[in-house]
């Protein structure tokens, strides 16, 4: 909420000094690409506002593309980073399936181990377990 108080705050006053300055600034003027003067066919008009408005807004491409080359390598490293993470998270569901069944395992070792003939206990085995067990 403060922020778009803030943003508005700023933006209103900057947007309406934009409109004065394309307002004043509209008439049109030379411009020469030339810098020796000498051929007039790289010359024309064209409103001061316009030419300014383009430089900025090709100052705002040139650099976003700029900044976007030169954090390439940031971005590789964290996707090198995400893929490890995944890797590392995918090799500890593996380990934790692999413990689960060994657990599994001694336990059912031990259980077997415990009951009486080595047989696993169930409960239709109850009869063998002999008549303290059915009761």
């Amino acid at each position: 909420m403060v922020s778009k108080i803030l943003s508005f705050i700023i933006l209103v006053p900057l947007a309406i000094l934009l409109v004065v300055f394309c307002v004043a600034n509209r008439q049109a003027i030379p411009v020469s690409l030339d810098p020796l003067g000498t051929s007039p066919q790289l010359a024309f008009e064209a409103p001061l506002f316009v030419l300014l408005m383009g430089a900025v807004i090709f100052g705002l491409v040139l650099g976003g593309i700029g900044t976007f080359l030169t954090q390439t390598h940031h971005r590789a490293r964290a996707a090198r980073r995400a893929r490890e993470i995944e890797n590392l998270r995918h090799e500890r569901d593996l380990a934790n399936d692999k413990l689960r069944r060994l657990r599994e395992e001694q336990s059912r070792e031990t259980a077997i181990r415990q009951s009486p003939a080595g047989l696993p206990p169930r409960a239709d085995n109850l009869a063998l377990a002999g008549p303290s067990a059915a009761a």
